[in-house]
């Protein structure tokens, strides 16, 4: 047949025969569905092992974006306040300048 199958041998239909034929071709269609489900399985198993291992890769490449981002925010956060501390005399005596100059009434 060129498919790897081989009919079993003709029997006579009377003598229960037809039941041998028919569980051969029971079985080997049964054999069949279970290499095929386990070819499935194995490939369904790869594809998901592959998929976390890429998405793993790009949460750490996220939780690097975001640290480094993190420690930008907080240089930022520190340039400001040092800033404030060293102008804190000028900023006070501005605000009390434009307060004695608002209108009052």
């Amino acid at each position: 047949m060129g498919w790897g199958f081989t009919p079993p041998p003709r029997t006579s239909l009377t003598s229960g025969g037809a039941m041998e034929v028919i569980g051969s071709y029971v079985i080997d269609i049964l054999m069949t569905l279970a290499s095929t489900t386990i070819l499935a399985l194995i490939g369904f198993v790869w594809k998901i092992s592959h998929r976390v291992s890429s998405l793993e890769k790009t949460i750490e490449a996220f939780k690097g974006i975001h640290d480094r981002d993190i420690n930008e925010v907080r240089k930022d956060i520190d340039m400001i306040c040092s800033n404030v501390d060293k102008n804190r005399d000028w900023t006070t005596n501005r605000m009390m300048s434009i307060a004695r100059d608002f209108p009052k009434g």
